[in-house]
């Protein structure tokens, strides 16, 4: 039994998000096809459904099994549509399952993996082995974890105090509108039961950290488009950084591989590069209103994380905004901008009005 629901565990947090990001990323202009990219888009457009779903359903009072499968639902529906999406725009032959893709994309793997990858590859290797096998605990969990295992518990969203188990007399607005928590809760229910403090300590810790180095993967490509040596070296580089950045608790590295199954963690290992990224890309106006559409889909990710990542989404999109108004003396990106930050701004209002 155990076995199986692992296996659910990563057909939902590995599995579900590539096929809901297959579409977006066949209309890629630089990678079109790409199973990471794939992934990259399909995360944060599973994490918006999710916030989208959680944040009226903990207002009306809903259980967390119809939050649940009602977010299941969605998702499948979301995959499904963009499995069709994917076949139907694209050739045969450049299908990612098709024969002749698969083998191209395996010659360019080969060609890809140099020496120095390989020790990128294997220091990453080991950072994510002792985020699973080396549990940190972390006192802020007896809030983030606990309220999961709350919500698993009692079949309510954030009706609870986690701390003392009696009802709220009134809405935490500092966590209401982040359901980071309630994710976790989530995915124990959708994984036949799998406890929550499974998941946040043993489970997820490892794919969180791969995720990161894939968004700074994904960097380096646009950083560095056709320099792979110079892709290899910038990632090494980061390795270096995340890896001696034990200077301060509030480092990304140590957010990283301390806390990553905490929300506030999050918006600072995963949402801030991710940000860098879609901004860079929205920016360049090189796939329209698709990049913009995934810049929204991660600053609503940044406030489904934590009540932090409303301001530490919307200050770094308007930075770039800025900057690149100013550099390419077009000022249509401050609307734009302002467009892709609107959860973030609702939030802010939401949170200035309870």
């Amino acid at each position: 039994m155990a076995v199986v629901k692992i296996v659910l565990f990563f057909l939902w947090v590995v599995v579900l998000p590539i096929l809901i990001g297959s579409f977006w990323s066949a209309k890629s202009y630089r990678d079109p096809g790409s199973l990471f990219l794939a992934y990259f888009y399909g995360v944060f457009i599973e994490f918006t459904l999710f916030e989208f779903l959680a944040i009226p359903m903990v207002f009306l009072r809903c259980s967390l099994r119809l939050l649940s499968f009602v977010w299941m639902a969605v998702s499948l529906l979301c995959a499904a549509l963009s499995l069709y999406k994917a076949r139907s725009q694209t050739a045969p032959a450049e299908r990612p399952y098709h024969k002749q893709a698969l083998m191209k994309k395996l010659t360019s793997l080969r060609k890809r993996l140099t020496p120095l990858l390989g020790v990128v590859l294997l220091c990453v290797s080991l950072q994510t082995a002792c985020v699973t096998f080396g549990q940190h605990i972390d006192d802020d969990d007896a809030f983030y974890v606990a309220t999961a295992v709350t919500a698993v518990e009692t079949d309510t969203l954030m009706e609870y105090n986690p701390y003392t188990g009696n009802l709220y007399q009134n809405i935490p607005t500092r966590y209401v509108l982040s359901s980071w928590p309630l994710y976790l809760a989530a995915l124990s229910t959708l994984c036949a039961g799998l406890h929550p403090t499974l998941i946040a300590h043993l489970l997820l810790p490892g794919p969180i950290v791969l995720f990161a180095y894939l968004i700074y993967a994904l960097i380096a490509g646009e950083l560095f488009a056709g320099d792979q040596h110079r892709q290899d070296l910038f990632l090494l580089f980061v390795v270096l950084i995340l890896s001696f950045s034990g200077f301060s608790v509030y480092s990304s590295g140590v957010f990283l591989f301390t806390r990553g199954w905490q929300g506030k963690a999050l918006v600072a290992a995963v949402i801030q590069p991710a940000l860098f990224f879609q901004c860079w890309r929205a920016m360049k106006d090189a796939e329209g209103k698709a990049a913009w559409f995934h810049l929204f889909c991660t600053v609503t990710s940044a406030c489904m994380f934590s009540s932090m990542g409303v301001v530490l989404s919307i200050v770094p999109v308007g930075v770039y905004a800025i900057v690149y108004s100013l550099e390419k003396k077009n000022w249509h990106y401050l609307p734009c901008s302002l467009l892709a930050c609107g959860s973030a701004v609702a939030c802010g209002v939401v949170y200035l009005i309870l």
